[in-house]
């Protein structure tokens, strides 16, 4: 049925759709402006409807004639949609009553909602943000600093290293960046590039100058490398990792900084690496891997490389092995690292060993060939023994070590193996269980894996494997590190697996810890230490799932049950393209083992229901994921004995609200039921804390399909008796309990209770500025105290709470979406106040806030890639 159609003049329904959204009287409900903006009205029409002089106007028949008009395609369901999406619930009353079979089809059907990739809270309450690990904290070094005068480093930048023979090169780079130029600095393995940015990185910090310093080391896609630079920035990432960095870049505003990202290379072949491993292909052909894929293009990387090169507050550094042009999108300055010169070759030499001849420092310098990373490993050779007896065996043995029957890689691999042969058996031992951390590690974290390993004294053995210059140790940090050449060398001898299983069953062990304790009121214990332990446990996570026929199956399995049973936890602090990534290469190595595979699945269910973002329903393309996913879970478990109870609740659970939102709400209760049915069995057997709150998790996925269904006043009664009472008991003031709270004050504000509305967020605004400070989830609490302090007409508190939720929505890059919708309430508040001056600049700025959805500023229509397939969109001409 369409809208033309129906929009008729002197229609009745138009009449009372217009008399109903006639609520500027009562400020704080959505009302015709939110419904244009719903119904994708230009801005600039919507100011040409409003009035804001004449407070008691509203422009609805006009706004509803305007889409009829310009969209003849729009359908009656459009509008359904959309008011529902604006939580109108007493006008799709109105509409039910005329054309009921059209509301029904349109807010139960599988059909795409009007505009359902607006960001919002998951309404089962189970998903926060990854960016919880975020503490309230400056977001820039040196805060109290003009910002002109603002100068250090994000993230960890190394300590500088004494750099031979690179002033030239150092000061070079300077310069281009100086003339607003990138620079791309191209030499093979072992030629110092990442000590050269590294020196280049600490003089522009006496110059004043900020540093953001990016290893992207374990990135699998440009959403991985876009997840890096927000966490070196200072910020959490979240879902849309790549359109968040490049708005946390445009924030920055007059802030330059000299961002900096090492082995570039390594990322642009990712493709062809992925297209030639047969291992990376048969996974691709499975069901639950189609979606797990970011983008892992040449064509991807480059253009996201060239995005923020182009941007005027970043000076973009970049390290490779291989040449890429970036010249016809940005001025770049090309530096190739040449090899040392021979008088500086000699220097390195001259200052490690006094014992050496100038003769035999010149055969040396011949060996080596200018190669710094080479010069390093002989000069550990030669700290081994005595100096001449050593250099004599160097010199003479060309075929070993000569560049002219050897290139270069070679040549460094054999000066590791001379290296590792005469390290004693200890040490051997120990650089091997060294190797197995895929970063920098601290001594803490080695003993941690290791510890019940070493019978020797280990402070010993990493000072002498330091003294060789095999080992890196960052004093600022406090953190060990290899060349990635030496880790990866030292990787492939044969008794690596054995110190790599004991790496692996640990972080599995961990994250079931992680998981038990972040199901308490000690859950940023989980947190703090998660982050710090992050990349290993993705390391571990990755060989389990990764072509590795070295590790035993039966261990392999063992630890994927371990990461089955921390999903939950996993699932809260993970990005959806990472977690689903790591659980489908999990399914696929244990697809023999049923029980094992159908929890994968059911994981990978659940962590898609929990990352949609749409509300109050899961958006259509995620419940026909979720649901895929879902359903071959329930298939296998029910063919299968001793599924465990804790797999299967989980699996029914959100496979009902999957079906309650579907409109199968009957059977979708049903396996709700069961669902809780097998958590109460767990707590009567059990009555562990952890059961109990798993038991409330299911009540709430209970109350999220009654708010599915727009039963606000049974979700309220749900989790004030079943949800509520158990996470203040057992959690405290933890993610879980906040998101409840906001929930109830979301029902009651449904329902018109402004008062409970107020008093439920109210208490959701005090956790949520404990635990994550200046948040979107915090903004979004004091956006809902607002707008029901606005619908109460204490315009003046109204107005307090929305200033405030603007202010964290500027501060923590909340999407135009969010802060179109404050700027409204705003403006709404101000008429009622009789500052019209104000509210009109609160429209303009609203209207500001909808140009930039379509422009390079906020590039979130751009390049949305949450739950889209489509191929990179262009932002620049």
């Amino acid at each position: 049925m369409l809208l033309k159609d129906i929009i008729t003049p002197g229609s009745e329904l138009l009449e009372r759709l217009a008399l109903e959204l006639n609520r500027e009287e009562n400020p704080g409900v959505k009302n015709w402006t939110h419904l244009s903006w719903k119904m994708e009205v230009p801005a600039d029409v919507c100011r040409e409807f409003a009035d804001v002089k004449q407070v008691r106007k509203s422009p609805t028949k006009e706004v509803l004639e305007w889409v009829a008009a310009h969209f003849p395609e729009i359908a009656l369901s459009d509008v359904a949609k959309a008011l529902d999406e604006i939580q109108r619930n007493d006008v799709i009353q109105i509409i039910s009553k005329y054309f009921p079979n059209t509301v029904d089809s349109a807010l139960q059907g599988l059909g795409r909602s009007f505009k359902d990739s607006l960001t919002m809270p998951d309404p089962t309450g189970q998903m926060f943000s990854t960016s919880f690990e975020r503490e309230e904290r400056d977001s820039f070094p040196n805060k109290g600093k003009k910002e002109s005068e603002q100068s250090g480093h994000y993230g960890n930048l190394p300590d500088r290293t004494d750099l031979v023979g690179r002033n030239e090169t150092c000061e070079r780079i300077i310069t281009a960046l100086s003339s607003n130029m990138a620079v791309e600095i191209v030499a093979p393995p072992g030629y110092g590039k990442t000590s050269v940015v590294i020196e280049v990185a600490h003089r522009m910090i006496e110059r004043k100058k900020c540093v953001a310093y990016v290893k992207p080391r374990g990135v699998t896609c440009v959403e991985d490398l876009a997840s890096k630079i927000i966490e070196t920035l200072g910020y959490v990432p979240g879902e849309n990792t790549i359109t968040e960095a490049l708005s946390c870049i445009s924030s920055l505003r007059r802030k330059s900084v000299v961002l900096i990202i090492e082995n570039i290379d390594n990322l642009l072949h990712l493709e062809d690496q992925l297209s030639n491993d047969k291992y990376h292909q048969e996974l691709k052909s499975e069901n639950c891997c189609t979606q797990m894929w970011g983008k892992v293009t040449q064509s991807d990387f480059l253009t996201f490389l060239k995005y923020l090169g182009q941007s005027p507050n970043i000076q973009l550094v970049l390290t490779s092995r291989e040449t890429y042009d970036f010249n016809a999108s940005l001025p770049f300055e090309l530096i190739n690292l040449e090899p040392l010169n021979d008088n500086d070759s000699a220097s390195m030499f001259s200052k490690c060993e006094d014992g050496l001849d100038d003769d035999l420092i010149k055969e040396l310098v011949s060996v080596c060939g200018g190669i710094p990373l080479m010069i390093c490993t002989v000069i550990s050779i030669l700290k081994g023994e005595n100096p001449q007896k050593a250099a004599q065996l160097s010199t003479t043995s060309p075929s070993c070590l000569a560049r002219e029957l050897l290139a270069n890689e070679d040549r460094i691999a054999k000066s590791l193996e001379i290296c590792f042969d005469r390290l004693s058996q200890e040490n051997q031992k120990i650089i091997l269980m060294l190797s197995t951390f895929p970063h920098r590690f601290t001594q803490e974290q080695f003993q941690a894996v290791f510890g019940s390993s070493v019978t020797a004294d280990l402070q010993t053995c990493l000072n002498s494997l330091g003294h060789s210059n095999l080992l890196r140790f960052d004093r600022t940090n406090c953190q060990y590190s290899f060349h990635p050449f030496i880790r990866d060398f030292f990787s492939l001898k044969s008794d690596h697996i054995d110190a790599k299983s004991t790496f692996i069953r640990h972080y599995s062990d961990l994250a079931v810890t992680l998981c038990e304790t972040f199901l308490s009121k000690d859950c940023k214990l989980a947190i703090d230490q998660y982050r710090s332990e992050k990349d290993n446990i993705r390391e571990a996570m990755a060989w389990c799932g990764d072509d590795h026929p070295e590790l035993d199956q039966t261990f392999r399995e063992q630890c994927i049950d371990a990461f089955n049973e921390a999903a939950g936890f996993l699932a809260k602090v993970m990005r959806k393209q990472e977690f689903q990534s790591l659980f489908c290469k999990l399914a696929y190595q244990c697809r023999s083992h049923l029980h094992l595979y159908s929890a994968c699945l059911t994981n990978i269910g659940m962590k898609i229901v929990l990352s949609c973002t749409c509300t109050p329903h899961i958006c259509p393309r995620a419940l026909y994921q979720a649901r895929e996913m879902l359903t071959q879970a329930i298939d296998f478990q029910s063919t299968l004995m001793d599924v465990k109870d804790t797999t299967r609740a989980q699996c029914m659970s959100k496979f009902g609200f999957c079906y309650v939102r579907e409109g199968r709400v009957d059977e979708g209760y049903e396996y709700l039921e069961m669902a809780l049915k097998l958590r109460r069995d767990r707590v009567e057997k059990l009555n562990r804390i952890k059961d109990h709150v798993m038991l409330a998790a299911c009540f709430n996925d209970v109350a999220a399909s009654q708010m599915v269904q727009r039963k606000h006043m049974l979700a309220i009664q749900t989790r004030l008796s079943h949800v509520l009472p158990v996470y203040e008991e057992n959690l405290g003031d933890h993610p879980f309990t906040a998101t409840t709270l906001s929930w109830i004050g979301n029902s009651y504000h449904a329902l018109g209770d402004y008062d409970n509305a107020i008093k439920y967020s109210s208490r959701s605004i005090s956790i949520r500025r404990q635990l994550l400070g200046q948040h979107q989830e915090t903004a979004k609490s004091l956006y809902d105290v607002g707008v029901a302090y606005s619908a109460k007409q204490d315009y003046e508190t109204a107005l307090h709470y929305l200033k405030k939720a603007v202010d964290y929505q500027e501060k923590v890059l909340d999407t135009q979406d969010e802060l179109i919708h404050t700027h409204q309430a705003m403006s709404i508040v101000l008429c009622a106040l009789g500052r019209n001056e104000e509210a009109e600049e609160e429209i303009n700025r609203a209207g500001e806030c909808a140009s930039k959805l379509d422009s390079w500023e906020a590039p979130l229509n751009k390049l949305r890639t949450q739950e889209r397939d489509s191929e990179w969109i262009d932002v620049f001409p």
